[in-house]
């Protein structure tokens, strides 16, 4: 493609339009949002562009600088959404570097940025009907790598050039793919008409890439505001750009953030109890600076009988992403996410970092009450199977859905640490029966009654066992026994 054959005028308002690299199949136009496409008929009209929506970045649209030494400048950018949960939109830039005359996809979710760009496929891949999250994919030269969400989406907006004909409000499918040390990829299947394109990449440091001027890449900065519920007038500040689902802590409305105002969604029930870290309390913990800006009550059933925990949701900022806090008994946990490509899971055992972690239970978990924001579209009676490892230096967490897998790993605190979040350190869990797991002693029954869990029975046969063989040898009483 010559200079000349980059430039056409608009098939829809006439104006011109330039394609900015010698791959361009498409360019949005900057006055009528036309997405123009070149075929082997000539430019063509592929649909229209919505407006762009204010999405904060520190790269835009005619951004440059150097990644690695190599000049690079910002020459399109598309928004995307969910196809089956609107309004909570993610946008991708592509960089491109005109020395080597090539391009890469720049995105950044949940604190993490990430680079992708289209290689040739090493054979043929996947259909998309055949794939599962946690499922292992093999890729040639590129390796293994583990199915990490499958899922549908549409483009929303876009501008600038790009190297493939986005078509705007058109469901299309891919899934992502995770590998180890930080590697990442998509396979992009499109509407299903054609052939699946794959991209592959990783997630990269920020820190190498100076945009113009000498500034270094930082992540957008969300500006802590108090959006007002639509139901009660509650102001609710909301901590994170990433954050999509809102649960107001006074009326318990659920809303979705989009364009910086809440939706309402319609009543949500409130917590049986107030969380014991508020939401909004700031602590210095494990190193950084986090807030509590989300609750969550979950349960499981085994044989019949409910067992419920808490989670405590934390934002440290860009810099450190979302961590969790989970409350079970008098028992703390600190959980951090892991990336999925780099954990091993054989079913019976996962290995992670050269360390092995042995099967240890799995339930389903259900969300039973909520307040806070969220980085995703959390519901009430949200379900997933979720799975525990046990290692030497902890656990491991696989919770698993429909449509995507996530890692976590799980270590023990000390409740004192939790001052650092100006809440007097709760009461320590109980060290006897030998350190058993307190979520197994005792539940509720899906009529409402107490039981005893599976721990708990074993324990209630022991002390029977001492109180009609050994006390009455010792001439013991405890006037009445278990009748009282």
């Amino acid at each position: 493609m010559t200079s000349l054959d980059r430039q056409a005028s608009c098939p829809s308002c006439g104006s011109a339009v330039v394609f900015k690299f010698a791959g361009a199949r498409s360019v949005v136009c900057d006055y009528c949002s036309a997405v123009v496409a070149r075929t082997d008929r000539g430019f063509e009209m592929q649909g229209r562009m919505a407006a762009l929506l204010d999405i904060p970045s520190p790269l835009e649209y005619g951004t440059t600088g150097n990644w690695s030494q190599q000049a690079f400048e910002v020459i399109g950018r598309v928004q995307m959404d969910r196809a089956d949960a609107a309004s909570a939109p993610w946008q991708e830039y592509l960089l491109w570097f005109p020395v080597s005359d090539h391009n890469t996809w720049v995105a950044y979710a949940q604190g993490r940025w990430y680079a992708t760009s289209e290689v040739a496929s090493p054979g043929t891949l996947p259909p998309y009907g055949s794939l599962r999250p946690g499922a292992q994919v093999h890729l040639g030269q590129f390796g293994s790598f583990v199915v990490a969400e499958v899922s549908q989406r549409r483009v929303v907006a876009g501008q600038g050039s790009m190297p493939n004909v986005p078509k705007p409000s058109v469901v299309t499918y891919y899934a992502d793919i995770s590998g180890p040390g930080g590697q990442f990829g998509t396979i992009d299947y499109g509407d299903g008409s054609g052939a699946p394109v794959l991209f592959m990449g990783k997630q990269f440091d920020p820190a190498e890439i100076q945009l113009a001027g000498g500034m270094p890449l930082q992540a957008p900065e969300a500006e802590v505001k108090a959006c007002e519920c639509p139901n009660c007038g509650g102001a609710l500040p909301i901590q994170s750009s990433q954050t999509e689902r809102v649960v107001c802590m006074y009326c318990g409305t659920a809303s979705d953030l989009a364009q910086g105002n809440l939706q309402a969604l319609g009543p949500s029930p409130k917590p049986p109890i107030q969380p014991y870290i508020p939401i909004g309390a700031t602590g210095s913990f494990r190193g950084g600076e986090y807030v509590a800006v989300g609750f969550v009550i979950r349960s499981c059933f085994v044989d019949g009988v409910q067992y419920s925990w808490r989670e405590y949701l934390l934002w440290g900022g860009d810099s450190l992403g979302y961590k969790w806090l989970m409350e079970e008994d008098g028992k703390w946990t600190f959980v951090s996410p892991l990336s999925p490509g780099d954990i091993t899971d054989s079913g019976n055992t996962a290995m992670f970092h050269g360390n092995q972690y042995s099967w240890k239970q799995a339930v389903t978990a259900t969300v039973d009450y909520v307040i806070g924001e969220f980085y995703w579209k959390i519901a009430i009676g949200e379900r997933v199977e979720a799975t525990t490892f046990s290692g030497s230096d902890g656990e491991l967490s696989r919770e698993q859905s429909s449509t995507e897998v996530n890692y976590t790993f799980v270590t023990p605190i000390d409740p004192a640490e939790l001052a650092a979040f100006g809440v007097a350190p709760p009461p320590q869990a109980s060290s006897g029966f030998g350190g058993a797991d307190f979520g197994m002693l005792a539940g509720v029954d899906e009529d409402g009654e107490v039981q005893l869990g599976p721990v708990g029975i074993g324990i209630a046969i022991v002390v029977l066992v001492i109180f009609v063989f050994v006390l009455p040898e010792s001439g013991g009483s405890y006037g009445g026994g278990f009748g009282k």
